[in-house]
């Protein structure tokens, strides 16, 4: 086990106390249970009231200290007066909302990918950090896994060479007369909305942490099929696409294929292949390749084949001992707990975060980017959708919430 850390201890909240909360709740355990102690949840808040109870229960049970339950967040700030961040974990449409209400009360926040409902909505939540000179940052776990560093450092260390193209393509079968229950991802104001932007801004980090700025996207997005959900006993139709074909061309000159369905019958497949002067990976995940697993291959030119566990050896074999206690602390490998980890760590030693809310604005133009075009049917440059030139998908949403 490595050394104990050493800086402030961060007292931190939980905010919002759903699915993507009980990952957290796992990390922050497996932090406590390697020895790192710079930190203290001291409340968890939910407007349901009786999830932030069960959720400071949780916490209690293995932290062993009193952990208060708030209903909001003014009341949170009412009653906790030496709060040092915030991890929030809401639907997507207020993750600004609760981060500004956050940083205006002083607390730095690790808001949930991603970083917000639309640019402007992530915009909103950068400005506010600045203007109060905390940290907001973005909880973006996949590029910190040690897949991911690994083929960062094959494509980037020379072992694959120039990176030339790559395609992520994934066809399945959903079927549409099934009718699930109403959950908040299938609602404009809610939810941003489909797979594009959630488990998509995985994606779309990963790419740039991987290969650099995009440029442009071409796309077609669409909704092939009704997919009515039970919302209290009525149908309502979801507002997630159903199916994508996009193009990203990179500022490096690198080209990508990006394309998903639920909507095609029949034998469902998965294939992502990145491509180098010299070499390729060859996964199947299109949102988070080698993050949660190691079925990877790399195949170089001269027929040398690496599979992803004894590709990450080689990887490792690179660093210093510096390095891999920067990058994975206590010998952790798992993104969420490694990105709790960067929070705590940046507060403690008042360093900056890896992935602030710039870079999760800037991924989350690019997700926008590929809504943006399947709209207009055009060719769409990242750099307009940042700008606020280009918003035309976004701007219900924008309205809704008075952006």
């Amino acid at each position: 086990m490595a050394a104990k850390k050493k800086g402030k201890v961060i007292n931190l909240a939980m905010v919002g106390c759903g699915g993507m909360a009980g990952a957290h709740l796992n990390g922050y355990k497996e932090l406590l249970n390697k020895g790192e102690m710079r930190f203290r949840i001291v409340a968890a808040v939910d407007e349901a009231l009786g999830r932030a109870k069960d959720f400071a229960e949780r916490i209690g049970g293995f932290s062993g200290q009193k952990v208060n339950a708030y209903k909001n967040v003014a009341n949170l700030l009412n009653g906790e007066k030496n709060l040092d961040g915030a991890d929030i974990c809401s639907p997507h449409g207020l993750h600004h909302v609760l981060a500004c209400e956050l940083l205006n009360g002083g607390v730095n926040v690790l808001v949930e990918k991603p970083i917000g409902i639309t640019v402007k909505a992530s915009k909103k939540i950068l400005q506010t950090a600045k203007r109060k000179k905390l940290v907001a940052a973005t909880a973006e776990q996949c590029r910190r896994a040690i897949g991911q560093r690994t083929i960062h450092w094959a494509f980037n260390d020379g072992l694959l060479g120039q990176p030339r193209m790559w395609w992520a393509v994934r066809a399945g079968w959903s079927d549409p007369q099934n009718v699930p229950n109403w959950h908040w991802r299938v609602d404009r104001k809610l939810g941003g909305c489909g797979m594009v932007m959630d488990s998509g801004a995985h994606w779309v980090d990963t790419m740039r942490y991987w290969f650099g700025e995009v440029d442009s996207v071409y796309a077609r997005v669409e909704q092939m099929y009704d997919r009515p959900h039970n919302k209290n006993g009525k149908l309502v139709n979801s507002a997630m696409e159903d199916f994508w074909t996009s193009i990203f061309n990179f500022k490096s000159g690198l080209v990508g294929t990006w394309s998903w369905t639920t909507s095609a019958p029949g034998k469902g497949f998965t294939q992502l292949t990145m491509s180098g002067t010299k070499g390729s990976i060859i996964d199947s995940d299109v949102f988070h390749p080698a993050a949660f697993q190691a079925n990877g291959e790399c195949q170089l030119v001269d027929g040398t084949s690496y599979n992803m566990p004894r590709l990450q050896e080689l990887y490792l074999e690179t660093l210093s001992q510096r390095k891999k206690d920067l990058l994975f602390p206590y010998g952790i490998t798992g993104g969420v707990t490694l990105e709790l980890w960067d929070f705590i760590d940046a507060l403690s030693k008042g360093r900056p975060v890896e992935i602030d809310a710039e870079e999760g604005l800037r991924s989350k133009a690019i997700s926008e980017a590929v809504y943006e075009s399947g709209k207009s049917g055009q060719v769409v440059k990242v750099a307009d959708v940042l700008s606020g030139k280009i918003d035309s998908y976004q701007r219900d949403v924008d309205r809704a919430w008075k952006l």
